[in-house]
């Protein structure tokens, strides 16, 4: 896994990684850099407090999220495992997996990143209407 993040730079976040959002903090901190917007196929659930994706073939399976720039990815990635309760010594216990992914770009560009996808024991079994979290909570009604 070490040497795979050595050659990958970029970070898909479709969730609370996201700007403006609760954890982008780690991010900003990690001194991530905003590439662009863009999508990969997948779907979105309902886990709380945040979301999970998991992924899907399929036409109109997507899910919206922004790419980052990692400046040092061995050490980012390392410290956003911790953030995503991934352990790469267990992903089968871990809530969250890391693992590569096709992002589409808005301009239409194919480009492979980092992504944390729901493990496959994680719960997840509402989903989230259309791909994007960011809106769904902003159209969501107040709990």
């Amino acid at each position: 896994m070490q040497h795979d993040a050595a050659r990958c730079h970029r970070l898909f976040v479709y969730g609370t990684l996201r700007r403006g959002m609760a954890l982008h903090a780690h991010l900003a901190q990690l001194g991530a850099v905003f590439e662009a917007e863009g999508r990969v196929r997948g779907e979105l659930f309902d886990l709380g407090r945040y979301p999970g994706a998991r992924p899907v073939e399929g036409e109109g399976n997507w899910v919206t999220g922004e790419l980052f720039r990692l400046r040092q990815p061995e050490h980012d990635l390392r410290k956003l495992d911790e953030v995503e309760g991934f352990d790469p010594r267990a992903p089968e216990r871990s809530e969250f997996v890391r693992a590569l992914v096709d992002v589409t770009l808005s301009s239409g560009t194919l480009c492979r990143a980092w992504i944390y996808w729901l493990g496959p024991n994680a719960g997840g079994s509402r989903r989230i209407a259309g791909w994007d979290y960011a809106a769904w909570l902003a159209r969501r009604e107040p709990v």
